[in-house]
């Protein structure tokens, strides 16, 4: 029984975990897989002291710490009595720094300067498709996975410009076919497209694309690629396809598995990419105008150079001190020991949970991702299994449907970060079979 594992195991979601940075979680008395880091989950889990949920969607929003709120309430004090501004010019070290970390976690050939803060990847994609250097009819390799948001934004610019959208080749699990996509099957052939884009990790399934081979295909083909990291850096290691150059821009979130605060996304352009691109909404940060009576309209407009051209000039600036203050965070921690704990959860978590009351894992046991989906049993809503977790059992999940991605189906999608422990998803496991098998309150 899983009540007897949760008992076996100490309580070790608090207290009965081994000693050592580098050993792993007590396995239960069955001797059952181990989770690396301990020290480093306990430590993650000390400061963020005031969480009084399970929180097990990292994938939603993971956990701010103590210290993420402090530095946000510290710059908003300080606007208030320096003046926002004045503020601002206080926070630029912290901004800078957060930058120059963002580089360093996406690609080796990123600089502070090649990154943009914006509202959320959402908003950054957008901006960044909006301004690609497409032609009239070109053609746009996508994924059945990506999410609704962003397809939206490809879909109005392909009915602005006449473009189409084709689908890479896919194995059944979602993931690309790398090796018909280097056969060049299809309408998806490399030679044939202008533009790759596809999320590294989906938000409603728990698969890792092969990022780095589909990238060194496409750097081989001279296909740039717009790569969405937003449920993959914190979680997975994004540098392995940065490696290849075959990368061109990105697009991620503060607030999943970076921990950061919510609005505050980014992008980030190659410098050789980035002269490529067009001026988003033009405004007095992003572009100026140059007279030039010859040309229509006596004037062009000239983006300011590289990813300035993107600059958002009225933004809450105490989420960007936020989310500099989990960037340090994240990289003292160690971005290598955070992705294996993480990705050791993830796979505990499929064993775990794999069977209860009927749900079935959405992926493979050996994925190499935090991101868990499970597909109810006959008859059960995953919308209102959330919602009873969360209401009786004060355990945060998210239910997945079929409006997040083209190839979405209803799923309960569980996200451990590494606070998270063997012992908590014993309690899910439980919490779980309760919730399905008896009836609401």
């Amino acid at each position: 029984m899983r009540g007897d594992r949760a008992a076996a195991a100490g309580e070790a979601g608090t207290s009965g975990e081994t000693s050592g940075e580098g050993t792993s979680d007590e396995a239960s008395a069955a001797g059952e897989e181990a989770v690396p880091f301990p020290d480093l989950g306990r430590r993650w889990l000390a400061a963020r002291a005031g969480l009084a949920v399970l929180h097990l969607d990292a994938a939603a929003a993971g956990p701010a710490s103590q210290a993420v709120v402090g530095a946000q309430t510290a710059h908003l004090a300080a606007e208030a009595t320096l003046g926002s501004y004045g503020a601002q010019e206080g926070a630029a070290e912290h901004l800078t720094a957060a930058r120059a970390a963002l580089a360093g976690l996406l690609d080796p050939a990123l600089a502070e300067a090649d990154v943009a803060f914006h509202h959320c990847a959402t908003s950054a994609f957008t901006a960044l498709l909006d301004t690609w250097p497409l032609p009239r009819g070109g053609r746009v390799g996508i994924v059945p996975s990506d999410f609704s948001s962003n397809l939206l934004a490809l879909r109005a610019r392909a009915l602005r410009d006449g473009l189409e959208l084709v689908d890479l080749p896919v194995l059944p699990d979602g993931r690309i076919d790398a090796d018909r996509l280097r056969r060049g099957d299809g309408l998806a052939a490399l030679d044939r497209l202008d533009l790759v884009t596809f999320p590294e990790v989906p938000s409603q399934r728990g698969i890792v694309q092969p990022t780095a081979a589909v990238a060194a295909l496409c750097r081989d083909a001279a296909v740039p690629v717009l790569l969405d990291v937003a449920q993959s850096l914190g979680q997975v290691d994004v540098t392995a396809a940065g490696a290849t150059g075959g990368v061109a821009a990105y697009v991620g979130t503060s607030r999943k598995w970076l921990c950061g605060p919510r609005g505050v996304g980014f992008l980030a352009v190659r410098a050789d990419f980035a002269e490529r691109l067009g001026v988003p909404a033009p405004t007095g940060y992003t572009a100026r105008w140059e007279p030039d009576p010859a040309a229509t309209g006596g004037g062009r407009l000239v983006p300011f150079g590289g990813v300035g051209r993107f600059d958002i000039g009225e933004a809450p600036v105490a989420a960007r001190v936020g989310l500099a203050t989990a960037l340090a965070e994240h990289i003292e921690a160690g971005p290598a020991r955070i992705r294996a704990r993480v990705q050791a959860l993830g796979a505990a978590a499929r064993r775990r949970l794999d069977g209860v009351a009927g749900w079935r894992l959405g992926e493979d046991t050996t994925s190499p991702s935090g991101i868990v989906t499970l597909r109810p049993p006959n008859g059960v809503d995953p919308a209102a299994a959330r919602a009873r977790l969360q209401l009786e059992e004060r355990i945060l999940t998210t239910a997945i449907d079929e409006t997040r991605a083209r190839d979405a189906v209803p799923a309960l999608r569980v996200s451990p970060h590494v606070h998270s422990t063997l012992a908590d998803l014993d309690r899910l496991a439980e919490a779980l079979e309760r919730v399905t098998t008896r009836p609401a309150p």
